[in-house]
This record gives structure tokens, C-alpha cells and sequence, in this order.
């Protein structure tokens, strides 16, 4: 692939800010197929672009980036057959030499999905854009969504909450917020929720409303474990009340996550 094609891709992929990781070769030594300066484009599934020398080398790369998703820039060291381990990461090639690799996220990692597109919802869709969160507004209502500035969201989708897996992306990066009109239908997403992978899973509601709602799961046989996992009530104490109040609460616990956790 010739370098104009690479960046060509590299725009095309990143246009929705899909899920991308570019690794880099920034140092080698002795013989190894890997040269400074090759590098590869790794969606979480599919094709790859670019090239690292192919190999076990290029193979255990794609293969470390779809498994941790790494949120952060971070370089590995690859033995290629030297012998001399150290920090480097084993491979059963036989080149002889070693190979250091460039990792980093091409996209908004930390992904906000607030499943209620209300006053609260839009109001926290708006904090955490300027916050740095890539924001999916999702609801049943397509009239609300149709209304809510761009200042709120990245992207909005209609869902009607019976499969939640249609308008999240699940994953290690995956930040969600429950707060569907009423409360109506928080109980149902947050069920298909609490068997997926996730960074952060928050409901809003009373200490009552969030305690029927546990009490009933833990009936129906979910572990207090699992319930444990679920920050609800959500946000700080801070005596909130209007929508802004309450998104700044949200805001502040979901960066308290990030920062400090």
C-alpha cells in the first residue's frame, strides 16, 4: 500500500470515529523483517492495512490490540530470536534480531452512550462533548432527537430499548448512561446491559426507585456482584436539581471514573 492510500484509509476509518488502533515501527535491531517506519491500521475486526513485516511479529500485534483495546499510547519490544528477553515480549521467530512497536488509539476512545434523550440527557450530552467523551444520544423518540442541537451529541439513533446491543457498542471503553423518559424503560436496558462488557454503567432514579429495581433483578437472579458494578443513584451528592445540575453531577462521577480509577 503505497503512503497516499494509507492516509486516504486512515481518513476513511476515522470519519466516524470507529474503533482504530495504528501501530508503528519506531525502533529495530539486528535482522528483522520489520522496518522503521512501517506501520498498520487495526480495526477491532476485519481487514488490516499497512504492513509490519508480516508474521508473528504483525500477527501478536493485531492480536494484543483486538484483546485490550488500549485507550492509552503505548510501546511493546518484540524478540525476534535473540535471545536476550529483557522487557521484550517472546516470539518463536528466528531473525535474530528485535523489534519496538508505537501503539495509539485513532479515534475518541471513551465512548458516552446516554440511552434518554430528556432535558438531563441533553444536558449531559453537551458536558461531556466538551468534556472530550464521544457522545451517542440514543431514544425511542424520534421527534426528541430530531430537536436536540449538535452541541449534545457526536451521533443520535433511534432504538426502542428492546435491543440495546443495535445502538451500543459494548466494549472496555463503553461508558453508559441510563435515563429513558420516566424511568419507563431503565429497568429493560439496564438487564441487557449488565451481561456485556462495559467501563462504566450508571442509572439515574431515587435511592427507592434504584433499590425496587435491584431488589426485583436480584429475584429474577442476578448477582449482587453484578448489581455492585451498577453506579445508582448515579452522580455526586451535590444537591442537584435543575437538568444542568444534574449533567454536572453525572459529569463530575463519570470523570472521577476516568481520572482516579
Amino acid at each position: 500500500m503505497q503512503a497516499n492510500e494509507y492516509y486516504q484509509k486512515v481518513v476513511e476509518l476515522t470519519a466516524g470515529n470507529q474503533p482504530l488502533w495504528q501501530a508503528s515501527i519506531i525502533h529495530t535491531d539486528g535482522s528483522s523483517p520489520a522496518r522503521t517506519g512501517m506501520k498498520l491500521l487495526i480495526p477491532l475486526s476485519g481487514t488490516v492495512y499497512g504492513n509490519l513485516g508480516g508474521g508473528e511479529l504483525e500477527h501478536k500485534i493485531i492480536e494484543f490490540v483486538r484483546e485490550h483495546q488500549p485507550p492509552q499510547a503505548q510501546q511493546l519490544s518484540f524478540d525476534l530470536g535473540s535471545g536476550e528477553l529483557g522487557d521484550h515480549k517472546p516470539t518463536a521467530m528466528i531473525c535474530g534480531g528485535s523489534a519496538t512497536v508505537f501503539i495509539e488509539a485513532l479515534f475518541v476512545t471513551h465512548q458516552l452512550f446516554i440511552i434518554g434523550a430528556g432535558h438531563c440527557g441533553k444536558a449531559l450530552g453537551h458536558l461531556a462533548k466538551l468534556c472530550g467523551f464521544w457522545v451517542h444520544l440514543v431514544d425511542n423518540r424520534q421527534d426528541i432527537l430530531d430537536l436536540i442541537p449538535e452541541e449534545s451529541f457526536h451521533m443520535r439513533q433511534v432504538n426502542d430499548f428492546s435491543a440495546i446491543s443495535q445502538a451500543v457498542s459494548f466494549g472496555p471503553n463503553s461508558w453508559i448512561v441510563i435515563m429513558t423518559h420516566g424511568h419507563l424503560h431503565d429497568k429493560q436496558v439496564l438487564q441487557q446491559c449488565l451481561s456485556q462488557d462495559f467501563r462504566y454503567l450508571g442509572m439515574i432514579g431515587s435511592r427507592n426507585k434504584v433499590s425496587e429495581t435491584f431488589a426485583l433483578l436480584s429475584r429474577q437472579g442476578y448477582s449482587l456482584d453484578l448489581l455492585q458494578k451498577v453506579h445508582a443513584p448515579i452522580g455526586l451528592t451535590i444537591g442537584s436539581q435543575q437538568p444542568y445540575e444534574i449533567a454536572i453531577s453525572i459529569m463530575a462521577e463519570l470523570i472521577r471514573e476516568l481520572r482516579l480509577n
